[in-house]
């Protein structure tokens, strides 16, 4: 979203350090465009190229220690934070007023079916192999490929389009909502009767419907339609975000349109998080497995669950 002087006034997720930040391509460029209005003349100019590297870290903290008098500087600009406010500010100081229109609507609207995959829609082996050892306890990597292969068939977690294969469940936006919408959409919120009833069928018919349908949702509410799709690889729900370390729905659904690789990370954060999970991993309890990732209404997705792996173990 731009204001009228033409300047970047939100971003969707966090930019800097790479580990700590989602670095959303059109929110670095965002930011790489505002340390250029405010650049002294011994500054050179970054490039505005979506890519946070060493240069943009460096010029954040620097700016963090000068500007905000910050002691120990994360070289991280949040959505919402003090950082962002005030390079905002100062850009603001340093620029003409530019008559710009404001489409922040339209905007917020937007960037959600924008495609911002980096080309990561696929995970190696060695992937695998690391995440098996940050969960430990003996969990094996077939097992973690197991899910994989269930939730998305192990190919990949993004769909044609390049975006991260989702489901919308319409009885968890009726939870996030109120019910508030149960009469004037029927199609988006409606209570729980059975698992993939008909509104179900008809929102995830295919990925561009069920990305569509997302889409209407989120603009009705878009905190509770991003917590009541399931994404990726491994279809976690938007409402484990913070299992799956992140702040906000919003900066975990970004790092999900990005690539793969954050699929797996929020697979083995939700995991981590989740003991009940780990101990039927470590166990091979496939029913504890289904129960506690899947809910209690969970069909034969522990038959599901042992066919997968034991398929994956007699190719060794």
């Amino acid at each position: 979203m731009t204001s009228l002087q033409g300047l970047p006034v939100s971003i969707k997720a966090s930019v800097g350090t790479p580990g700590k930040a989602v670095n959303d391509p059109a929110d670095v460029r965002s930011i790489q465009h505002l340390f250029n209005l405010i650049k002294s003349t011994s500054d050179l100019p970054l490039v505005e190229d979506g890519k946070s590297g060493p240069k943009l870290v460096q010029r954040i903290s620097a700016y963090q220690v000068a500007r905000l008098k910050a002691k120990n500087p994360d070289g991280v600009i949040d959505a919402n934070g003090q950082t962002f406010k005030s390079l905002v500010e100062d850009a603001g100081k340093a620029t003409p007023a530019v008559q710009v229109p404001v489409q922040a609507e339209k905007d917020r609207q937007q960037w959600l079916t924008e495609v911002t995959c980096d080309g990561g829609v696929t995970l190696t082996e060695a992937d695998f192999k690391n995440a098996a050892a940050q969960l430990g306890n003996g969990i094996s990597v077939n097992l973690i490929k197991a899910f994989a292969t269930v939730e998305s068939g192990g190919r990949s977690g993004f769909g044609p389009a390049k975006l991260p294969v989702i489901a919308f469940e319409g009885h968890t936006f009726r939870k996030y909502t109120g019910n508030k919408y149960d009469k004037s959409h029927p199609l988006l919120s409606y209570p729980y009767l059975v698992k993939a009833g008909p509104q179900w069928k008809a929102n995830n018919r295919d990925q561009a419907t069920a990305w569509r349908t997302l889409a209407d949702a989120f603009k009705l509410d878009p905190q509770a339609a991003l917590k009541s799709a399931s994404y990726g690889m491994f279809q976690i729900m938007g409402f484990n975000f913070a299992a799956c370390g992140y702040k906000n729905v919003t900066d975990f659904v970004v790092a999900m349109k990005l690539n793969a690789g954050n699929h797996l990370k929020a697979f083995v954060g939700f995991c981590s998080k989740t003991p009940p999970v780990i101990k039927a991993m470590r166990n091979k309890d496939y029913v504890g497995m289904a129960s506690n990732y899947n809910g209690d209404d969970y069909g034969d997705y522990d038959k599901r669950i042992k066919k997968a792996y034991e398929a994956l173990e007699q190719k060794k």
